[in-house]
C-alpha cells in the first residue's frame, strides 16, 4: 500500500496596538491567517510527499536534492515533481542568518534567478505555500536543488517539504 499525506497549514498572526494618553487608553486589535486542509494526493490542495530535516547543523552550503537523493521520515525514496510548501525555522542562537534559495547549478522553486535566496536571521521562520495544482516544478538534474548556506559559522535550522510526485 502506497503511502498517504494529509496535511494542515496553519498561519496565524495576532497584534495589539495600546496607547495611554492622560486618563484615556485605546487599543486596536489585528488578527489575520489562514488555515489550509492539503488533503493526499497531486491536485491543486493535496500533497502526497512530506521531508522533514530536524536540528540539522551546517558549516557550509548543503544542496537538497528533491528528484530522488533524499528519504523521508518511512525510509522511502523522496521524489517530487511539484513542491507546495517550504518552511525552514532557523535556530535563535545561529552567529548567523540561515540562507535559503537556489543553487547555481540547478536552481529550483520560486526564488527566481539562479542566485536569488532569502535570509532567515536567527529564530526567524521562512514559509512559503501553492495551493494550485503547478506549485513549484521540479525537474531532475536541470532544477531540482534546495541550497541552505549559513551566512557565519554553523547554523541549525528545521526544514519541512511539502510536495507532489506527479
Amino acid at each position: 500500500m502506497a503511502a498517504t499525506v494529509t496535511s494542515n497549514i496553519l498561519f496565524q498572526f495576532r497584534s495589539i496596538l495600546a496607547n495611554t494618553v492622560g486618563l484615556a487608553s485605546a487599543q486596536a486589535s489585528v488578527e489575520t491567517g489562514v488555515t489550509a486542509a492539503v488533503p493526499s494526493g497531486t491536485g491543486a490542495n493535496q500533497a502526497d510527499r512530506i521531508y522533514t530535516d530536524a536540528a540539522k547543523s551546517i558549516s557550509g552550503a548543503f544542496d537538497y536534492d528533491l528528484s530522488g537523493a533524499l528519504l523521508d521520515a518511512l525510509g522511502g525514496a523522496f521524489v517530487l515533481a511539484r513542491v507546495k510548501a517550504i518552511l525552514l525555522i532557523a535556530a535563535a542562537a545561529n552567529p548567523g542568518n540561515v540562507i535559503i534559495g537556489n543553487d547555481a547549478a540547478s536552481p529550483a522553486l520560486g526564488f527566481g534567478a539562479i542566485t536569488h535566496t532569502w535570509a532567515v536571521k536567527p529564530g526567524g521562520i521562512f514559509f512559503v505555500y501553492a495551493p494550485d495544482a503547478v506549485g513549484w516544478a521540479i525537474t531532475a538534474g536541470t532544477a531540482d536543488i534546495l541550497q541552505v548556506t549559513p551566512s557565519a559559522g554553523t547554523c541549525i535550522f528545521d526544514l519541512a517539504i511539502l510536495g507532489s510526485s506527479v
